[in-house]
């Protein structure tokens, strides 16, 4: 909108002088348009007087022989219907019409009977339908149909409209692409469509109108294409693409643009260099490349000499090189953006500093070094500086920055820099609002007693101890909004203190705060008191301060008491982690609220039954009742929760058949019931079959055999496709900076440890500590993502499948404990990440396997397999002693067995051949080796015939 707010300077050419003297044919047509229609009676027209001169009533405008030729009827409240039979068209000689912001139901009957217009807006006056087509016979050169609730497709008989010169049809819900058509409008200056819902690819012919100078398309995120090289001979004054689909490179041919004075191509895909705009320095405004996949430096000599450049946003790209020192010599710049690149090296101190306007300036996470440039503090302009996750060095005094009048904004987080206080400098940053110095190896709390302004402050990570101060929650006159305390060393809150009315985030977790929790403002909407030293119990009332919360963990604590019914008066909490306490009773009934999308109560001692009732309202994404003393069965309503990723309920007594029903959780992630009384078989077993990869049913009383199509189901582990690299968590969503982080414990070397981020390429399957018989099924070779395995302590018997073998990705394999038999398969030497191998105490046979992963394990990964010999065993191996022949192929595997039976029998001959010379070993070859083929041979008939 600020690109285009000079449209309508222009485009008041409907604005004529009045003349008296009426005509009394037009005054009986707008008296009888009135009354078609309703309207406030404040507005201009209810006060149209049949006694008084039309031409003087408010709104019209006559020509000198008395004709109505201008009707501004915009923002008075007037509804109703335009129809075919509307008297409003019968004014012949109008020629500009503006109903702007009223409420209209239908605008129908635009002909040829108001072909004389040149100036139709009806934006935000029409709430709904398509665009009417008779439109399309309007020769007017202006039309503007703003947020009219139009729906698609747009018609391509706009084309038809050959003098028209401005569209404005932003706001409206086309659902279709933008009519090739529209490129035929051979006089069109300003095409605007911005927030249109367009699809589909953009027409390059548009870009070939030799008359364009404005192009709003902004926001219209299937809208797609590229720039065409042709757009370098328009003369181009704005172009607005932002919030769209567009790639591929900005053509070299904008180069040549000389008029360019607003320039928008943000939130898109393009790729490659940014090209220079130096034949449009003396224009050039607005330039927004904010979130691309730009690439390459930006040489200092392409911005030199932007002295009306006010606004520069080069931020989230792929940007490399030093710091431009050209951006420090444009004189109207107050806006500059380069965070998230990888702009690198010392920021030198110019000479020639002339940005005295600057008042923004963000250059967080990149990878500039050194010390912070001396420049910055002669910026007097200087109202927020952000210089955070570099890697700036050096010792800084905060009183510094107090230079700067007009600094509101300072964040100086994430480097490496040790931030000092000096408590004598108490006036300096008087204007300061937000004050960001997490990571800044400070050590004493700075005074900021006097900040009447500061809403928003954060000193975590550093090295602050003992009581956090009681005038900090009065600084901002009462008004502190945000505090971060996080990662200190704080022991305790001074006493008496009381917090600020609006403050909306309070973290203080991972400190050693101990006594009782204290009660939060009634606003809060973030609360943090996790990793702390708290002892007491959850006051009764505390969930009725929690009414506006979204976010509340008091995990690793020592809370005691149940969980007061109160929390279910927290009607807005999306995130409640109680984990890791002493907490005890039975579960809230109200429990998960319609609100919640993750509960975490892991490692407590809750009793009773698992949550008795989920309703179709369900949101939940995480349920962790992990590490409790809950029974029961577990609830079928729980099959409501249908965006649930992570369910934990491992390490309680809850006695059930496996949940069958849980097959329809499609989003389900993690599913781990290890250490509970679960019993029966698992034939049904086929969880979140899209998106699985942590599955973990160990010591429970599961029984019978795991199917042959057990492992086929679970394609989150197959794909390797499907996986874009990323944790599972859950995140606000307006805000990504709110977020809770998923955790699991999983068992690797015999020892439960906790993944505080779940990778979602990590995958891993535990069956162990039940009562599973029968063969592993070959299929498990088909997860080709899978990490780990752990089918240990069970009943298995059969060979070890070689289809394990095709498991590149495995890092743990513990197959210990059961009744497997046969050799170890070669292919499992060639599993370059396996880390821990456990196949003792088996009934396996033969020489083990060498290769670079095997013969790091030690002996204990063999033990206990009476027939197994050889390195790491201290049982050697006899000279015949080899591993048995293969029985699992791909295929049946005959032909494989004949194969190596035939070669033995070949090299047998050769060996012993001569001595068959001799008429008892002739009888003897006879005997045997005739027998040996025959057997391979009809093993290979067998197994034909099973086909």
């Amino acid at each position: 909108m600020m690109m285009i707010s000079w449209i309508f300077l222009v485009i008041g050419l409907h604005a004529q002088p009045a003349y008296n003297q009426c005509l009394k044919d037009q005054q009986s047509l707008l008296l009888a348009f009135k009354n078609d229609l309703a309207y406030d009676p404040s507005s201009q027209i209810a006060k149209w007087n049949p006694s008084v001169d039309c031409c003087d009533w408010g709104g019209i405008t006559c020509d000198k022989e008395g004709h109505v030729t201008g009707l501004d009827l915009s923002s008075q409240n007037v509804y109703g219907s335009i129809n075919d039979s509307s008297s409003l068209f019968g004014l012949e000689f109008l020629q500009s019409l503006n109903l702007a912001y009223n409420d209209f139901d239908s605008l129908l009957g635009f002909s040829k009977r108001t072909q004389r217009l040149t100036y139709l807006n009806l934006s935000n006056a029409y709430s709904q339908g398509q665009l009417p087509v008779d439109f399309s016979l309007i020769t007017s050169l202006v039309l503007s149909l703003t947020s009219c609730g139009l729906r698609g497709p747009l018609d391509s008989s706009l084309g038809n409209l050959k003098h028209l010169s401005v569209i404005l049809l932003d706001g409206n819900n086309f659902c279709s692409g933008i009519p090739e058509s529209l490129a035929d409008l051979q006089n069109l200056t300003v095409l605007s469509l911005p927030g249109c819902d367009l699809t589909g690819l953009l027409p390059s012919k548009i870009f070939q109108v030799p008359t364009l100078k404005t192009i709003d398309l902004s926001g219209n995120e299937m809208l797609q294409g590229a720039l065409p090289d042709s757009m370098g001979a328009l003369e181009l004054e704005n172009l607005d693409l932002s919030g769209c689909g567009f790639s591929g490179p900005i053509p070299d041919s904008m180069q040549t643009l000389t008029r360019l004075r607003y320039l928008d191509l943000s939130a898109n895909r393009f790729t490659g260099p940014i090209p220079s705009f130096q034949l449009s320095k003396n224009h050039l405004v607005w330039v927004n490349f904010y979130q691309n996949n730009l690439t390459g430096g930006i040489p200092s000599s392409h911005w030199e000499g932007f002295d009306t450049l006010e606004y520069l946003n080069l931020a989230s790209n792929y940007l490399t090189g030093r710091f431009p020192e050209s951006f420090l010599t444009l004189k109207s710049l107050r806006e500059l953006d380069l965070s998230n690149n990888s702009f690198s090296g010392n920021i030198n101190d110019p000479s020639n500093v002339s940005s005295y306007k600057l008042n923004t300036m963000d250059l967080s996470s990149n990878k500039f070094e050194g010390p912070i440039p001396g420049f910055i503090f002669k910026l007097a302009a200087l109202s927020t500086l952000k210089l955070s996750s570099n890697k700036f060095t050096g010792r800084v005094d905060l009183h510094m920055f107090g230079r700067l009048k007009e600094l509101q904004a300072l964040d100086l987080s994430y480097n490496n820099l040790t931030v000092s206080v000096d408590r004598s400098e108490s006036a300096s940053l008087s204007e300061i609002s937000t004050l960001k110095l997490a990571s800044c190896n400070m050590q004493h709390f700075p005074d900021l007693k006097n900040r009447s302004r500061l809403w928003d402050l954060d000193l975590s990570y550093n090295q602050l101890s003992g009581e956090i101060p009681n005038w900090i929650w009065e600084v901002g006159n009462g008004f502190l909004r945000s505090l971060n305390l996080s990662h200190n060393r704080f022991s305790s809150l001074q006493k008496p203190y009381t917090f600020p009315f609006l403050l909306d985030v309070l973290d203080l977790h991972s400190n050693h705060l101990d006594g009782e929790i204290p009660i939060p403002p009634k606003r809060v909407y973030i609360l943090d008191y996790s990793r702390n030293n708290f002892k007491s119990s959850i006051p009764v009332d505390f969930g009725n301060v929690l009414t506006s919360t979204f976010f509340f963990s008091a995990s690793n604590n020592n809370l005691v008491g149940p969980i007061p019914q109160s929390i279910c008066n927290a009607s807005s909490l999306a995130v409640l982690d109680l984990s890791n306490n002493s907490l005890n009773g039975s579960l809230p009934s109200c429990l998960p609220t319609k609100t919640l999308k993750v509960l975490n109560l892991r490692g407590n001692n809750f009793t009773g039954n698992v949550l008795d009732e989920f309703t179709e309202s369900c949101g939940l994404q995480t349920l962790d009742l992990s590490t409790n003393h809950l029974q029961g069965p577990l609830p079928q309503s729980l099959v409501k929760c249908k965006d649930l990723t992570v369910l934990d309920l491992g390490h309680n007594m809850i006695t059930d058949n496996f949940p069958c029903w849980l097959n329809n959780l499609s989003n389900l992630h993690v599913f781990v019931i290890r250490s509970n009384r679960f019993h029966g078989n698992i034939t049904c077993l086929g969880l979140g079959s899209n998106s699985i990869q942590i599955i973990d049913i160990a010591s429970n009383r599961f029984s019978g055999v795991l199917p042959p199509t057990l492992f086929t189901s679970f394609k989150g582990i197959i794909d390797e496709t499907r996986l874009n690299l990323g944790y599972l968590y859950f995140k606000h969503p307006l805000n990504s900076a709110i977020y809770y982080q998923d955790s699991v414990n999983v068992v690797f070397k015999g020892t439960s440890r906790e993944l505080e981020k779940i990778l979602n390429i990590f995958t891993s399957i535990d069956f162990s500590n039940n009562t599973f018989q029968g063969t592993i099924p070959v299929t498990v070779g088909d997860l080709k993502l899978l990490k780990l395995v752990n089918l240990s302590h069970n009943a298995l018997s059969g060979l070890v499948p070689m289809s394990i073998g095709k498991l590149t990705n495995l890092e743990s394999l513990d197959l210990s404990i059961n009744k497997l038999s046969g050799s170890i398969p070669t292919q499992l030497a060639r599993l370059s990440f396996l880390s821990v191998l456990n196949l003792s105490y088996n009934e396996l046979s033969g020489r083990i396997p060498r290769g670079s992963q095997f013969d790091t394990f030690s002996d204990s990964s063999f033990m206990g397999n009476q027939g197994l010999c050889g390195t790491p065993l201290n049982k050697s191996c006899s000279v015949n002693a080899t591993s048995e022949l293969p029985r699992e192929t791909d295929d049946d595997g005959s032909d494989l067995y004949v194969s190596i039976g035939i070669g033995f029998v070949v090299g047998f001959v050769m060996i012993v051949g001569p001595l068959v010379l001799l008429r008892r070993w002739r009888t003897w070859c006879s005997n045997h080796v005739d027998g040996l083929v025959s057997r391979i041979v009809k093993t290979k008939d067998e197994r034909t015939g099973l086909r």
